[in-house]
């Protein structure tokens, strides 16, 4: 067992112990039904001196034991006997279920609540993941660690600790009875098994290879299915329906078949270890036979039926011994891709990490916001931003424009702190930003973008996001000063009504003013606009605009902009062109300049 699973099974060790008396217990109990059953045959085919039997001073004190019983009970007569014997396998079977039940219980309680630590576990790192780390690797791979590797988590691994613990304990009871029984018997019986797990061992020794592959395999296949829902409209405008289904068809395809042969190799272990235990069972035929019959080591003829009823017993638990060995293997490589997510955050060198709240406490911008000397980018030796020197005073409005892939917005992502500076500083009322706690920065900074990050919620809850505990009254108001209230109004359930994934079901306008009715409901005090009207028609612009203007009032605001009519009352105007401040002034200082943003002006034919 895995350090991983041992890591999250520890907080559940008293039920695991609870659930290793129930089967010993289990166990114990279908023990003493096979023994009875040696004394259940001797009553339907009594000898004719069986009254008058003793007990063998030489024979085991199993053998004398069974004998006194079965003399004890005899001289109630065979019909009551066995009607006695008959109620004793009864009892002696409900005890063996009730604990059987009463262990898988417990074990169920520890699967589950294992499975959910380990979701929890996973879905707290994406969320303190840094964004770079969603850069380089695919959503949909995320999506099937959550999905397919938890469940085949639960299955391969959770499920095998189960039958490994059951049929561990269940062998080792079974072969001390066995040895108690005849002990040349049984170590004739243990010298076959290493030709058993040698066998077996060879069935599955590449299974953990394989099953990683699948696992990727799958969840290739996981996120082709998420782009391709994600881009349907494009599929379909591009006529690439035929091209898609090829597509996913192949990689589906080769799934299958690497499927089918991991599972065939399973599935190959359980009849393979089924014949050898049946080889077993005819040399124990035939050793024992030849035992009984020559009077060997007092091995009654009772005992060895009993003797052959416990090795025929302890065959499933060594199949499931077996199974659960191969399971574990191909587990492994699920186990692998879990741990690898978990792992991510043992990377203390990385600068763009925010699972860290150490530092001051940030309680609004009271100055000014300065970047000094700043250089940035997403890979080594790539700079996308090179020496910018800026500073916001505090309630002014400066707006960024220029070029796509000038970075704009990265000079933003900077400001929230999703990416630390390469080198150079960015100072908050002259302190360091990396001083600051993440978590305190980010409360005291709105963000509204062109891509409005809505969830499939309420409306209520969408203005609420991040502020549970906000009041009607208060979400009422952002949304009345957000331009979004007589909208809303007009839903089929007002503030209660869903609006769908993303907020499908409304427009992009609509949307938008969402999204600025949650930056009022966070009443800061710096504000980041990152192309808030760019994909917006005339008219929701217009609304977006006063939306926008109005929470301006009094804060101070960094915005970016590529329709210049938003921002030529802006109180600065700086020009980014390929990582570098060209211009910088009021609208009016830079079109009597005539440079780069005179030329975008021009563009736009703005007068």
């Amino acid at each position: 067992m895995s350090n991983f699973t041992v890591k999250y099974m520890r907080p559940y060790a008293a039920r695991m112990v609870a659930y290793g008396v129930f089967v010993v217990l289990s166990v114990l109990f279908t023990m003493a039904t096979a023994l009875s059953v040696a004394d259940f045959l001797k009553l339907l085919f009594p000898p004719a001196e069986a009254v008058a039997t003793v007990p063998s001073t030489d024979a085991s004190l199993l053998s004398q034991g069974l004998q006194k019983l079965y003399a004890w009970l005899i001289t109630f007569g065979a019909e009551k006997a066995l009607i006695y014997f008959s109620l004793i396998l009864f009892g002696l079977y409900a005890l063996k279920n009730i604990f059987s039940y009463l262990s898988l219980v417990q074990m169920s309680v520890v699967r589950c609540r294992v499975v959910r630590d380990i979701r929890n576990s996973l879905f707290k790192k994406v969320l303190r993941l840094p964004l770079s780390y969603f850069g380089v690797n695919r959503k949909g791979d995320l999506l099937a660690r959550f999905g397919g590797d938890i469940v085949e988590y639960d299955e391969s691994i959770m499920g095998s600790v189960q039958q490994l613990v059951t049929a561990i304990v269940s062998m080792v009871l079974y072969l001390v009875m066995l040895f108690y029984i005849s002990t040349r018997l049984t170590i004739f019986v243990l010298c076959m098994l290493p030709i058993i797990v040698f066998v077996i061992s060879g069935l599955t020794h590449r299974l953990r290879r394989s099953s990683r592959k699948l696992q990727e395999m799958n969840a290739f296949l996981t996120s082709l299915m998420e782009e391709t829902i994600m881009g349907l409209k494009v599929v379909k405008a591009y006529t690439a329906i035929e091209f898609s289904n090829r597509r996913f068809q192949k990689i589906d395809s080769q799934y299958a078949r690497l499927r089918t042969r991991v599972l065939r190799r399973i599935d190959l272990s359980s009849p393979v270890s089924d014949f050898l235990g049946n080889c077993v069972v005819i040399g124990i035929l035939l050793f024992g036979s030849s035992m009984v019959l020559r009077g060997d080591a007092g091995l009654s003829s009772e005992l060895f039926v009993s003797y052959i009823m416990m090795f025929v017993l302890m065959i499933p638990p060594s199949k499931e011994l077996t199974t659960a060995i191969s399971q574990i293997k191909k587990g492994r490589a699920c186990v692998d891709r879990l741990q690898s997510l978990l792992d991510e955050e043992l990377c203390p060198s990385d600068p763009t990490l925010v699972t860290s709240d150490a530092g001051i406490p940030f309680e609004g911008l009271k100055s000014e916001v300065e970047f000094r000397h700043v250089c940035f980018g997403y890979i080594p030796d790539v700079e996308v931003l090179h020496d910018i020197n800026l500073t916001i005073p505090c309630g002014s409005t400066v707006a960024l424009v220029g070029s796509s892939g000038s970075g704009k917005s990265t000079l933003a992502d900077l400001l929230m702190r999703f990416y630390d500076c390469n080198s150079g500083a960015i100072l908050l009322d002259g302190t360091p930003i990396t001083s600051y706690s993440p978590a305190s920065l980010r409360q005291h900074i709105g963000v509204v973008s062109q891509q409005t990050d809505l969830f499939n919620d309420t409306i209520r809850n969408n203005i609420a996001f991040g502020f549970p505990d906000a009041s009607m009254e208060q979400i009422i108001r952002a949304a009345q000063i957000a331009h979004a209230h007589d909208f809303i109004m007009q839903q089929p359930q007002g503030y209660d009504t869903f609006i769908g994934d993303g907020g499908s079901l409304l427009s992009g306008g609509q949307r938008q003013r969402l999204s600025i009715a949650r930056a009022v409901l966070a009443n800061p005090r710096l504000l980041i606009f990152d192309e808030a009207t760019s994909a917006l028609d005339t008219e929701s612009e217009r609304l977006v605009q006063q939306a926008l203007d109005t929470l301006l009032s009094g804060r101070t605001a960094l915005v970016i902009a590529h329709r210049l009519s938003t921002i030529r009352h802006a109180d600065l105007i700086v020009v980014v062109e390929q990582g570098r401040i060209v211009e910088r002034g009021t609208h009016e200082q830079l079109m009597d300049l005539k440079g780069r943003y005179y030329q975008l002006v021009q563009m736009q034919s703005i007068k």
